[in-house]
């Protein structure tokens, strides 16, 4: 993101279902070989549900170093040791792209936490202010626990595909984005997410 951008998104930190908390924040260019290691953590029964996204140590210094692109916006997710558990990202090609492209990977060790919809619920925020009016994914058919988190976030399938370099049928799902033209600035805060931030 934009770092003039960024300035109006400061770091909050979430009360996870599990006693846990978690710092909330933008990735930043130095945060390169803590993502690696984040990558490097999740099982090779895992990897198949990122795909083609490489979660390697390039990749996650690539994606670091890109942390100041002004249409990329990404949210990680930080355990209480400092270390990243999760993260969440959007994407856009132009200034004028119709919409944007979303991903999501969480640790295993916080997976049913909580933190994946923190994350998400965050980015929304962001994104109803920051980029294209449309998000849209994909996921493969036979993760139905992300399927079902999509769906309660509020993105609706609306095509079924296979992907063309391993034959994994899949949903592309999209959620409209209501961008607001007042600012910049994080949206009003639920109540529900209220209850789960610390201050």
């Amino acid at each position: 993101m934009n770092p003039d951008e960024a300035v109006a998104f400061p770091a909050v930190n979430v009360a996870l279902k599990d006693g846990r908390s978690a710092t909330l924040r933008l990735l930043g260019r130095t945060d390169g070989e803590a993502l690696a290691a984040f990558y490097a953590a999740v099982p090779p029964d895992d990897v198949r549900f990122y795909c083609p996204h490489p979660l390697t140590k390039p990749e996650a210094l690539k994606k670091a170093a890109s942390a100041d692109d002004s249409r990329f916006v990404c949210l990680v997710g930080v355990a209480e040791k400092g270390d990243i558990a999760g993260y969440a990202w959007y994407r856009w090609q132009a200034d004028d792209s119709p919409s944007s492209g979303f991903g999501i990977c969480i640790r295993r060790d916080f997976q049913g936490s909580g933190l994946a919809r923190a994350l998400m619920a965050d980015l929304l925020k962001i994104a109803a202010r920051v980029g294209p009016p449309v998000m849209h994914l994909t996921v493969q058919k036979a993760n139905p626990r992300a399927v079902a988190l999509y769906r309660k976030m509020g993105f609706t399938v609306v095509r079924e595909q296979v992907r063309d370099f391993d034959n994994e049928p899949e949903y592309c799902m999209e959620r409209k984005v209501k961008v607001r033209r007042q600012g910049l600035g994080r949206a009003q805060v639920s109540p529900e997410m209220s209850r789960r931030r610390r201050s």
